[in-house]
């Protein structure tokens, strides 16, 4: 999706996108940084937009991974459905339906680029609980936001959650990696 339109479609449907722009190349890979290459993983992505994580998702990861992409807006779906990948399944559905796709320890990343501040406290509750449980217990939940806000409710559903930020993205933006600390 080129830049325009990406910033057309922020504007029309704004609590969905969460942002004016498409991520940087340098939130992107920070955001993937921690995926592995080495063995065939089982990644869900949630709001994925126009894909510029997902793809960098399917550069990155090995070839036999799979990648499920949790998407609302209509717009972004028919985007995602665009992208020539058997990897890649794309759900135009919300991502508090994630156990209805996944078994319980059965997901190695979840991978989230969902505008959380602008989720209500349930729904945001519900995803986050329900990607707690389907993550493997070696798993982790990986998340870029703009603010810190989220930070204390990310602590309620992950042992460990680290923080590092990136300048490079309009606006600036700090990810999160978290994972349940059980093992």
């Amino acid at each position: 999706m080129k830049k325009w339109s990406f910033f057309r479609e922020a504007l029309r449907n704004f609590r969905t996108t969460g942002s004016i722009a498409a991520s940087s190349p340098a939130l992107v890979n920070k955001l993937v940084d921690p995926l592995p290459t080495n063995r065939p993983l089982v990644i869900v992505e949630l709001g994925p937009g126009d894909g510029c994580v997902t793809r960098a998702i399917l550069e990155k990861v090995h070839g036999e991974s799979q990648i499920t992409a949790f998407e609302i807006n209509d717009a972004f779906v028919v985007k995602l459905n665009q992208i020539q990948e058997p990897r890649l399944r794309v759900l135009g559905i919300g991502a508090e339906r994630l156990t209805e796709f996944f078994a319980a320890g059965s997901v190695d990343y979840v991978v989230s680029s969902l505008p959380l501040s602008m989720i209500d406290k349930a729904t945001k509750e519900r995803i986050l609980r329900q990607a707690q449980l389907v993550l493997r217990p070696e798993g982790q939940f990986l998340q870029y936001q703009y603010a810190l806000q989220d930070y204390g409710l990310l602590k309620d559903y992950f042992h460990r959650v680290s923080v590092s930020f990136t300048i490079a993205n309009l606006p600036p933006a700090f990810i999160y990696s978290c994972s349940l600390g059980i093992v």
